[in-house]
């Protein structure tokens, strides 16, 4: 680790606000290009930082990891020391467009574009291109929904959302949710006889 990636890393960890995390990311010309609006979630900065470019308005969890390198060449090279598998290490840039929002515990591999108005979901691990206005889940991610289509059905269902504060909510506000939470499983069984 260089001493300027290592300095970073430790000053990212003093910055306890997502926002002002990414600010500093921007102010010192850490990543290939960082928009405006952008929350960054992880303490760490990842590796060839360089690498990565982030649009306007992009949410990144604290535990969704960028990756763009990979180390398979030295392990190909260790098993087959008579084949030439090029550069140890390679290398492969990461592209996030504009209001993407990735989620917790996902991957994002090298050689990657995210397009804009997409919702990464938790534990996805991506490793191609993804299109505009798309939502994405699993292992490997794939296109499960629109974007516009989910902000639509939030957007008509925001009454239901309720508003706490500290993480707790009233006993009432609970029933309602568990209430709608089942009746929406009974109506999917009833459906599917």
């Amino acid at each position: 680790m260089t001493f300027k990636r290592f300095y970073h890393s430790l000053r990212l960890l003093t910055i306890r606000d997502e926002y002002k995390r990414a600010d500093y990311l921007r102010i010192h010309n850490i990543f290939g290009g960082i928009g405006e609006d952008c929350q960054w979630g992880p303490w760490l900065l990842p590796l060839y930082p360089e690498l990565i470019k982030l649009g306007n308005n992009v949410t990144v969890h604290k535990t969704a990891q960028i990756v763009v390198h990979d180390m398979i060449n030295n392990f190909l090279q260790r098993c087959n020391p008579n084949v030439d598998y090029g550069s140890v290490e390679a290398l492969g840039p990461v592209e996030i467009n504009d209001n993407v929002y990735i989620s917790m515990g996902v991957i994002i591999l090298p050689n990657t574009k995210i397009g804009s108005n997409c919702i990464i979901s938790a534990g996805s691990v991506v490793h191609d291109d993804i299109p505009d206005n798309s939502i994405v889940a699993g292992n490997p991610a794939k296109v499960i929904g629109r974007f516009d289509a989910f902000a639509a059905l939030r957007k008509m269902n925001s009454r239901n959302n309720p508003v706490f504060k500290n993480q707790f909510i009233s006993q009432d506000v609970s029933e309602k949710a568990w209430s709608l939470f089942y009746n929406k499983r009974s109506w999917k069984k009833e459906k599917d006889k």
